[in-house]
């Protein structure tokens, strides 16, 4: 089953660009069926529970959605990205 996962950020292009291109990797390397839009955080509500998966640039309040958040922040700065990536597949895998 092909997983939903939209790529969030304050503007919705470069910064989202780059951590789409290392969710795209991690997502292929994991061996995991995908499609990925991108969007700007205010639009995120259209795609509640309708996506797997949110990916943002900045923190949210996760209780505002149904949809699981993981902050991709790690993938821009190169800490913590390994946590940020099981992150990723676990929610995925389920």
């Amino acid at each position: 089953m092909t997983k939903r996962v939209v790529i969030a950020c304050g503007a919705g292009l470069a910064t989202s660009t780059m951590i789409l291109e290392k969710v795209q990797g991690i997502l292929q390397e994991a061996g995991i069926d995908f499609s990925i839009s991108q969007s700007q955080i205010y639009e995120l509500d259209s795609y509640d529970g309708k996506a797997d998966l949110f990916v943002t640039s900045m923190k949210l309040d996760e209780t505002k959605y149904k949809t699981p958040i993981v902050v991709g922040t790690p993938f821009l700065i190169g800490v913590n990205e390994e946590e940020a990536k099981e992150k990723i597949i676990n929610i995925l895998s389920k």
